[in-house]
């Protein structure tokens, strides 16, 4: 029985000291980590760090620019609202939305006076579309700013095509003789019209239409038509690739 008691007590006390080793093994402050981890925690640790600064950063610049808005909103006057409108003005009058004027030149072009033998192609003695379009290309050429033809604007949209014996402008037929006006530099215009190359004398020359220039102190030129508007072409917002970069 004494020997029994004994053993039993030894026992106790292995196993005490079993439970006293492995909660000292295990406890959380005590466990082994390996010094990689440590750099790799290190790292993590770091990066997010720097990753809130730049948050922070980004947020006091965008507070920041908020303010100077905020500020401009309310300082903002009747000066600051012309100043947009002038430049609304601008901008619709280089897209020709608007009536513009100014110095220029005004054009006119017409089919030949000469007499020509049945066997001549008359074709070549009447005024063209193509006739048109290179005349325009020399005003263009010469710093034009706003061109019209028979009182049609021209602008990105504009049409110029044969029609029998007329000219569709815009979709419009128009009969002969063809006003041209552009508004430009007068002197820069008159040489794009008369120079030694230009094409509008070598009509008057060598077929014998009519071409005459005339400077003119101030032209008026018209607005596009109003129901011309851009049918395919929309905004374009960088920041959202083009449908064909999308994958």
């Amino acid at each position: 029985m004494r020997i029994r008691t004994i053993m039993l007590f030894a026992v106790s006390i292995c196993i005490g000291f079993s439970i006293i080793a492995q909660a000292n093994s295990t406890d959380g402050m005590n466990l082994f980590v390996s010094r990689k981890t440590i750099s790799d925690l290190e790292i993590s640790i770091g990066s997010e760090q720097l990753e809130i600064d730049n948050i922070r950063k980004r947020t006091e610049e965008a507070e920041r620019k908020l303010g100077e808005y905020e500020k401009i909103m309310a300082d903002a006057d009747d000066s600051l609202h012309e100043s947009l409108l002038s430049e609304l003005s601008v901008y619709r009058a280089m897209t020709a939305f608007t009536e513009v004027h100014g110095p220029g030149v005004r054009v006119v072009v017409d089919d030949s006076t000469a007499d020509i033998p049945a066997w001549i192609d008359i074709n070549a003695f009447i005024v063209h579309d193509t006739d048109i379009l290179r005349i325009i290309s020399d005003l263009s050429k010469g710093g034009a700013e706003a061109i019209s033809i028979n009182g049609h604007r021209m602008y990105s949209g504009s049409t110029i095509n044969c029609n029998g014996y007329t000219v569709r402008i815009n979709d419009i037929p128009e009969a002969k003789p063809f006003i041209i006006e552009a508004i430009g530099d007068p002197a820069r215009l008159s040489a794009a019209m008369i120079g030694p190359n230009s094409y509008g004398v070598s009509l008057r020359e060598y077929y014998g239409m009519i071409f005459t220039v005339q400077v003119e102190p101030d032209i008026v030129l018209p607005a596009r038509p109003a129901g011309a508007a851009f049918r395919y072409a929309q905004h374009a917002d960088r920041q959202t690739p083009p449908a064909s970069e999308q994958p």
